[in-house]
Protein backbone atom coordinates (compact mmCIF):
# COMPACT_ATOMS: atom_id res chain seq x y z
CA UNK A 1 0.00 0.00 0.00
CA UNK A 2 0.81 3.71 -0.58
CA UNK A 3 0.76 6.60 1.38
CA UNK A 4 -1.94 9.55 1.89
CA UNK A 5 -1.67 12.65 2.95
CA UNK A 6 -4.90 14.12 4.61
CA UNK A 7 -5.44 17.00 5.67
CA UNK A 8 -8.35 17.46 8.79
CA UNK A 9 -10.31 20.89 9.68
CA UNK A 10 -10.11 20.67 13.44
CA UNK A 11 -12.39 22.88 14.94
CA UNK A 12 -12.55 23.79 18.81
CA UNK A 13 -15.48 23.58 21.46
CA UNK A 14 -15.15 27.49 21.63
CA UNK A 15 -13.11 30.87 21.63
CA UNK A 16 -11.63 29.78 25.23
CA UNK A 17 -10.35 26.74 23.70
CA UNK A 18 -6.29 26.88 24.36
CA UNK A 19 -5.24 26.30 20.49
CA UNK A 20 -1.60 25.56 21.43
CA UNK A 21 -2.40 22.95 24.57
CA UNK A 22 -5.15 21.49 21.47
CA UNK A 23 -2.33 21.37 19.04
CA UNK A 24 -0.27 19.29 21.17
CA UNK A 25 -3.00 17.47 22.81
CA UNK A 26 -4.35 16.64 19.02
CA UNK A 27 -0.15 15.36 18.03
CA UNK A 28 -0.10 13.61 21.18
CA UNK A 29 -2.82 11.27 19.83
CA UNK A 30 -1.77 11.19 16.74
CA UNK A 31 1.72 9.99 17.10
CA UNK A 32 2.58 6.13 15.59
CA UNK A 33 -0.72 6.71 13.72
CA UNK A 34 0.65 8.97 11.06
CA UNK A 35 3.47 11.82 10.73
CA UNK A 36 2.63 15.20 11.22
CA UNK A 37 3.44 17.64 8.17
CA UNK A 38 2.25 21.10 9.02
CA UNK A 39 -0.15 22.35 10.99
CA UNK A 40 -1.83 26.23 10.05
CA UNK A 41 -4.46 28.54 11.76
CA UNK A 42 -7.56 29.22 9.56
CA UNK A 43 -10.02 32.11 10.98
CA UNK A 44 -13.58 30.85 10.40
CA UNK A 45 -15.37 34.32 11.87
CA UNK A 46 -15.45 36.27 14.67
CA UNK A 47 -12.12 35.46 16.07
CA UNK A 48 -12.69 31.59 15.72
CA UNK A 49 -9.93 29.45 14.56
CA UNK A 50 -9.57 26.22 13.41
CA UNK A 51 -6.72 24.32 13.19
CA UNK A 52 -5.33 22.64 9.68
CA UNK A 53 -3.69 19.86 10.39
CA UNK A 54 -1.44 17.93 7.56
CA UNK A 55 -0.92 14.17 8.11
CA UNK A 56 0.87 11.28 6.20
CA UNK A 57 -0.88 8.11 6.64
CA UNK A 58 -0.98 4.64 5.06
CA UNK A 59 -3.21 4.22 2.53
CA UNK A 60 -5.48 1.53 3.90
CA UNK A 61 -9.40 1.01 4.71
CA UNK A 62 -10.58 2.78 7.46
CA UNK A 63 -7.05 4.36 8.54
CA UNK A 64 -9.01 8.35 7.97
CA UNK A 65 -11.52 7.15 10.09
CA UNK A 66 -9.07 5.88 13.30
CA UNK A 67 -7.07 9.23 12.53
CA UNK A 68 -10.25 11.25 13.15
CA UNK A 69 -11.44 9.91 16.03
CA UNK A 70 -8.15 10.03 17.80
CA UNK A 71 -8.90 13.62 16.78
CA UNK A 72 -11.85 14.39 17.98
CA UNK A 73 -10.44 12.51 21.73
CA UNK A 74 -8.47 15.18 22.43
CA UNK A 75 -9.87 18.03 25.07
CA UNK A 76 -11.32 20.87 23.36
CA UNK A 77 -11.62 19.65 19.88
CA UNK A 78 -15.49 19.90 19.24
CA UNK A 79 -15.06 18.29 15.72
CA UNK A 80 -12.18 16.96 13.02
CA UNK A 81 -12.95 16.54 9.31
CA UNK A 82 -11.16 15.66 6.01
CA UNK A 83 -10.65 18.75 4.23
CA UNK A 84 -8.41 17.26 1.04
CA UNK A 85 -6.96 14.32 0.65
CA UNK A 86 -3.90 13.68 -1.57
CA UNK A 87 -2.31 10.22 -2.69
CA UNK A 88 1.96 10.74 -2.30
Amino acid sequence: MGKVLVTFEIMPEGLEVDLGKMRTDVETKVKGTGKIEQVELKPIAFGLQALMMNIVVEDEEGMMDRVEQLICSAPGVQSANVYALNKI
